[in-house]
């Protein structure tokens, strides 16, 4: 492979592929939690835990899409709040089931997928699912640029079933897209990956469930403000559904009609806080100031009230957050750095098998 030749600091390439296959069984298992976990912690079934992990990846990057097929055996994936906020990937994750089978809970969604369906799990969001043997034609996407097409439907867990008129447009153009990818130049890119949201979201959009009786267009938009006013003001004291009410000039029921599926404003803003203070507890070198300062500084009132709700959401406390920071330094791992990701295990494999072949 050409990444066996570098020395360097690895970079993005065009194409990278990556399989259990390239190293010997002892070491699968290993490989290929490492080479997922961008995306979730994989694991054995429960009861298989003789069975190695097996599977591969073709990645290639087009614009600000990732695209390629996989391969895998039958495993388990998890991905939790921990593992949302530490990889900070905000996009949709789009599968096209060739074989094989997939069960899943996407925040109390149930979804079954099988050959021909094509499944969508938001990364900003938990989920948890089983695969039997098979392969996908998997798709990354923007999620802010896919939610302003959907109009605030909850995209999470949609799966488009075989057969559909819109399941085969999609999949043709999935299809096509990955067999033309390697061909294409840089003007090329541009044209297709807008072309590619557009299609992806009106498509995906108009199968989702509706998430409000209001209009969704406007509906879409005065969340995304609600949410942006929430980040930028996290630490304010007085931030609350009251505040929200007043600075959008909007009803408390409709703010909380707006906010229903999520456990209302008031559980966002808490959530979020939450998520603020795991972000500066993990963060490589860990944080300066104490966590009783943290907890204050985004609006907790008590220590003890801070750690409760911090356990409640992350199944650790504070105090562990930051001793895991300062054990294993957080990789970042956004998707501009996921390529980087892959690229970096697929040149040390090859680095490897130069090393066995020169020997």
């Amino acid at each position: 492979m050409r990444q066996a030749e570098k020395t360097s600091a690895p970079v993005a390439a065009d194409e990278i592929f990556l399989s259990t296959e390239m190293v010997e069984p002892g070491l699968r298992n290993d490989l290929w939690r490492e080479v997922s976990r961008p995306f979730f912690e994989t694991t054995q079934y429960p009861g298989d835990a003789e069975m190695r992990l097996e599977g591969s990846i073709r990645s290639r990057a087009i614009g600000a899409l990732l695209i390629g097929p996989t391969s895998f055996n039958q495993q388990q994936y998890s991905r939790d709040r921990r593992a949302i906020l530490r990889g900070g990937l905000e996009q949709y994750f789009i599968q096209l089931f060739v074989a094989g089978r997939l069960e899943a809970d996407c925040e109390g969604r149930a979804i079954s997928v099988g050959p021909g369906d094509i499944c969508v799990f938001d990364l900003s969001r938990t989920f948890r699912s089983r695969v039997r043997t098979g392969s996908t034609l998997s798709l990354v996407v923007p999620r802010e640029r896919v939610d302003k097409a959907a109009g605030g439907r909850n995209l999470h867990g949609l799966v488009l079933k075989a057969g559909a008129p819109i399941t085969r447009i999609l999949t043709d153009f999935v299809v096509s897209l990955s067999d033309v990818s390697a061909e294409m130049d840089s003007a090329d890119t541009l044209a297709i990956e807008d072309a590619a949201i557009a299609l992806i979201a009106s498509g995906l959009a108009r199968h989702a469930p509706e998430t409000s009786l209001h209009d969704p267009a406007l509906t879409g938009v005065l969340r995304r403000r609600v949410l942006e006013f929430i980040e930028a003001n996290l630490s304010g004291l007085q931030l609350g559904p009251d505040l929200l009410t007043q600075r959008f000039r909007v009803s408390r029921a409709h703010l909380y009609r707006i906010f229903a599926a999520d456990g209302g404003v008031a559980t966002i803003i808490r959530e979020k806080r939450l998520d603020a203070s795991f972000r500066e507890l993990a963060r490589p070198g860990g944080p300066s100031r104490s966590i009783t300062q943290i907890a204050h500084e985004q609006g907790f009132s008590s220590s003890a009230q801070f750690h409760r709700a911090f356990r409640a959401r992350f199944g650790m406390a504070p105090g562990e957050a930051r001793d895991a920071a300062a054990a294993r330094p957080l990789a970042d791992q956004r998707l501009a750095h996921v390529q980087t990701h892959f690229a970096r295990y697929a040149q040390q494999l090859g680095a490897n098998r130069h090393r066995e072949v020169a020997g």
